[in-house]
């Protein structure tokens, strides 16, 4: 139903022959309200290319063409907006810190102060993807742009739950700027901008050609990288033509070549065979170890011949095991990568009114990562209760089998995950203006999508269990008194090292495929002077698009059926409609005071039947400036989230959560004690749910840009965001409650909580007990609109250019940002939760700070000093047992250095030293993390000091 109305839309815009375009990445002449607010101008990619040529005519035109837009703005005026603070670090910027991809820039922002997971999350559902978390808020919450244009979402899910951006596998030789606008822009660009929108602009323009070429590697050993980007660009007459090439390869860093992860304090297991006593005496918990009838000799050549005898470090603990303080070393913390990177901008001048263009990115990226050897195992979960019973002596064992790299083979590398991601952005359009008139047009259809594959060396159940059932030996019976098989194990044999063919005959590549895209085609109209104010010049643009969108994420039959040892898999897969108009008005009232005011409607429709979704978004922004060095400003705005793919489409989702009884507490214990006597752990599965509405979200800023001297500026910004109907599983608290209000009679067993949860038949709906003990054994659950979300957050920026001196320029930058509040609610009627100071349910730093120090002399020489704080975080004890556990804390701060410096030998060659994490700084010491890897690594990595020498030579172009 698309197709018609926006295929007229762009007809009928190409049909205007006498229709001129304006596209150039030329900074203009800034006003000095513009030199007030100190931020970047920048261009719409979409509207703008440099345009530079030997032919005096041709610059006449290209400045008649030129014009310029704001990131998070229609109008294409040459006056800065200044209603939403635009925060912009540059090519330049991003070189002189020493960041080594788009993640970095990102992950490095002031505001990235939320944990997120990535590479170093261990078995992770997406340890070969990146994102960031604004405010502390989920990465779906932040609308990441190439140009002003969709990207499409990675296949795979976050924490698998949530669809998300994957900003890994995007050329960072290619990025020209990157512009980060906190808060909402629904109103401009549609769904998900409700923390923020980041913009990341390609270079638009080049004459001549480009070469980059970067090595380094780290102090500790592994991560040793290379890149290669070569780049052309030039004018054959109306056509310009610019392309870039990027190679780049990243070798792994492994857990061993770091001293703060290689080794645990205690010897790990190897081969354990944990014994918990027998039928008369059995309590559950852990009372000795069967131990090697042999020792250890046969196994000591595992794990680099560090593997031993041991006996338990807790005391009581009787017999002995295999173990190896090196057992969790075989794990990667830096993926290893190598990706392929490919971009060309096509322009071409029909005439002085007309332009047509086209751009295509694209990335291939292979990577290679392993969880590590402590997911590398066996145990008998698929006996009853992961248990089996010595028929000898009636003792309930549980053993276990670590596979070392010895039995792997190739040191662990025959375990690497590998990863082939292909992710692209394709665009073909047309603009110009109407005539020699002040209305311009620009129509554009856009395609991006992302095909993912992932292999994996899994183990095949039955093989696996047929290897080791050779050890434990056939099952004699199941004894009556416990329901565990009975078997007579070859203690010998299980305590025998593998051989690599042997691991090899029960492991099999395991294949998991997504695939999304989105598709979209907009049609532009503004005028940057519809009519003259006491002011300035009136702006107003309009816009209507439409496209479509979607994500599928089948499981592997094997997978799903249950075939392979120990592995679960998430899958779904669908698609969506979506059509939207905005219209954008900028309006000087008055010389010192502007108002803007932006407003759009999305409507989202699901081929397949379900709920339709509408939704009208608004902002309006003031920008007040008293007197030349102080500009006051404000907006207020509203935004949303359109339902994730994910939450639409997924497929049933098995998983275990604890919960609590409160139906049994109150019938036997008189519903005293509740959480801690009637706990209980469930089977559990999450549906999506095809009825579910937009999440909304109201934010609003406020704030200054005060210039006191032409050299210095100096701002401060406020942002609170209050986001409700945030979609979440239904939680299963609130189930339980519900559950026991209904079965106590508290509410009608008619009523529509009570037929969804107790069933028609009144133990057949979400919550199903056993009919015998009268337990929970199973609870339903789907995706609905329940929580809320609020944060408030202050951000300062400080610029200071010193005035030159004999020995050279020097310039001075600060960023913070101090997160005041943030507070998320379950459900209503819960106590919201401080996720500040409750480490249970967020581990976020509260504030972040960094800082550059730069200098340059002649033209010759430059470097850069850049500092990065990262305020206190809470300790492993906080995050496991509450803040008020005793020991219960944070860890200090994390302060790294940044050193680059240049040096220019002839024009157009420039060689570069840069050195990151200048005083190899490893995480904060936390005495009470005693879990590997023994630091929160959703926070912070064990890098440590990477150096690097880079070759910058541009030559070639029109002289």
């Amino acid at each position: 139903m698309l197709r018609t109305p926006i295929a007229a839309a762009v007809l009928a815009a190409l049909s205007f022959a006498t229709v001129a375009n304006a596209s150039a990445d030329t900074t203009p002449s800034v006003g000095q309200g513009a030199a007030v607010e100190n931020v970047a101008v920048q261009a719409s990619p979409q509207d703008t290319s440099s345009s530079s040529s030997d032919s005096s005519n041709a610059d006449k035109k290209a400045k008649r063409l030129d014009t310029v837009v704001v990131s998070g703005s229609l109008i294409n005026n040459a006056q800065i907006q200044t209603a939403t603070p635009t925060y912009t670090i540059t090519a330049q910027d991003i070189k002189a810190r020493g960041f080594n991809s788009v993640t970095e820039v990102l992950q490095s922002s002031v505001f990235a102060t939320g944990s997120v997971q990535g590479p170093q999350e261990s078995g992770g559902f997406t340890q070969g993807a990146q994102t960031i978390s604004l405010y502390g808020l989920n990465p779906e919450y932040t609308l990441t742009l190439i140009d002003g244009k969709p990207i499409t979402q990675f296949g795979q899910l976050y924490n698998g739950q949530s669809n998300f951006t994957n900003i890994s596998n995007i050329p960072l030789s290619m990025v020209d700027h990157i512009d980060i606008i906190p808060g909402g822009g629904s109103s401009i660009y549609g769904s998900q901008a409700i923390a923020g929108v980041v913009n990341i602009v390609t270079k638009q323009h080049m004459d001549g050609f480009e070469v980059l070429v970067r090595a380094g590697g780290y102090d500790g050993g592994g991560g040793a990288s290379q890149r290669l980007a070569i780049s052309f660009g030039h004018d054959y007459g109306k056509l310009n033509v610019l392309g870039s090439f990027e190679f780049d390869n990243q070798s792994p860093i492994w857990a061993y070549q770091r001293s703060f992860t290689a080794t645990t304090p205690h010897d790990e297991p190897v081969a354990t065979i944990p014994d918990y006593g027998n039928i008369f005496n059995y309590t559950g918990a852990i009372q000795g170890y069967i131990s090697p009838p042999n020792g250890c000799s046969g196994m000591s050549g595992l794990f680099n011949g560090t593997t031993n005898e041991t006996t338990s470090a807790v005391a009581g603990r009787y017999g002995t095991y295999c173990g190896s303080t090196h057992v969790l070393g075989y794990t990667t913390m830096l993926n290893q990568s190598r990706s392929y990177d490919g971009m060309l901008k096509l322009r071409y001048d029909v005439n002085d009114h007309v332009r047509l263009y086209s751009d295509i990115l694209m990335d291939a990226q292979t990577q290679k990562f392993t969880p590590g050897s402590d997911f590398i195992w066996w145990g008998p979960i698929d006996y009853p209760s992961g248990l089996i019973e010595d028929a000898k002596t009636g003792d309930i064992l549980d053993p276990e089998r670590i596979f070392a790299p010895e039995e792997v083979g190739n040191n662990y590398y025959n375990e690497l995950t590998r990863q082939f991601d292909l992710m692209y952005q394709a665009d073909v359009g047309a603009n110009g203006t109407f005539g020699d008139s002040n209305w311009n047009w620009d129509v554009y259809f856009v395609r991006s999508g992302d095909r993912t594959s992932e292999t994996s060396p899994e183990r095949l159940a039955s093989a696996v269990d047929n290897y080791f059932n050779s050890i434990l030996g056939p099952s004699v019976g199941s004894d009556p008194n416990t329901g565990l098989n009975m078997y007579n194990p070859n203690y010998a044999a299980f305590f025998t090292p593998l051989t690599p063919a042997q691991v090899a005959s029960f492991t099999v590549p395991i294949e998991q495929n997504s695939n999304t895209w989105v598709n979209n085609t907009r049609a532009t109209v503004s005028n940057d002077s519809l009519f003259h104010l006491p002011g300035g010049d009136a702006g107003f643009a309009a816009l209507i698009e439409g496209g479509s969108e979607g994500w599928y994420e089948p499981a592997n039959p094997l997978v799903a059926n249950g075939d392979i040892w120990g592995l679960t898999g998430t899958s779904g897969g669908g698609t969506r409609n979506h059509v939207a108009s905005a219209f954008q008005l900028n309006l000087p009232v008055l010389k010192p005071l502007t108002f803007d005011l932006s407003g759009r409607y999305d409507h989202y429709s699901l081929p397949s039947g379900g709920q339709t979704n509408g939704k009208f978004t608004f902002k309006a922004g003031v920008e007040y400036r008293p007197f030349d060095t102080l500009l006051l400003r404000g907006n207020y705005a509203t935004s949303f989230l359109a339902p994730d793919m994910s939450a639409l489409y997924l497929g049933p989702s098995g998983n275990y959560q604890d919960v609590t009884d409160y139906y049994l507490c109150q019938v036997q214990n008189g519903g005293k004690d509740c959480a801690a006597d009637f706990q209980e752990q469930v089977n559990g599965t999450l549906y999506s749910n095809k009825g579910l509405k937009p999440t909304t979200a109201k934010s609003w800023t406020g704030g200054f840009v005060w210039a006191p001297l032409t050299n210095m500026s100096f701002s401060t910004d406020f942002l609170h965001i209050a986001i409700t109907n945030e979609i979440a599983p239904q939680p299963a608290d609130l189930l339980m409650r519900q559950d026991s209000q209904c079965l106590l009679g508290q509410l009608p067993t008619t009523s529509p909580v009570c037929l969804a949860v107790l069933g028609p038949n009144g133990n057949d709906g979400q919550v199903v007990r056993n009919s015998v003990t009268g337990m929970v054994d199973t609870i339903t659950q789907y995706y609905i609109n329940i929580s809320n979300e609020v944060t408030d957050s202050i951000t300062s920026e400080f610029k200071y250019q010193f005035t030159p001196t004999r020995v050279g320029t020097f310039g001075l930058q600060f960023d913070y940002n101090d997160m005041l509040k943030h507070s998320y609610q379950i459900y209503p009627g819960s106590m919201p939760i401080n996720q500040l100071t409750n480490p249970l349910y967020s581990s976020e730093f509260k504030s972040i700070v960094s800082g550059a120090l730069n200098w340059s002399f002649h033209d010759k020489y430059s470097s850069t000093l850049y500092w990065h704080r990262y305020g206190a975080s809470p300790n492993y004890t906080g995050m496991v047992d509450g803040p008020n556990y005793p020991g219960a804390g944070h860890v200090a701060p994390w302060i790294t250095f940044n050193y680059s410096f240049s040096y220019v030998p002839v024009p157009g060659l420039e060689l570069s030293l840069l050195v990151n994490n200048l005083l190899n700084r490893m995480p904060p010491k936390d005495p009470s993390f005693t879990a590997f890897p023994f630091f929160n690594t959703e926070n912070y990595d064990v890098y440590g000091r990477e150096i690097m020498a880079q070759l910058d030579y541009q030559f070639g172009g029109t002289k």
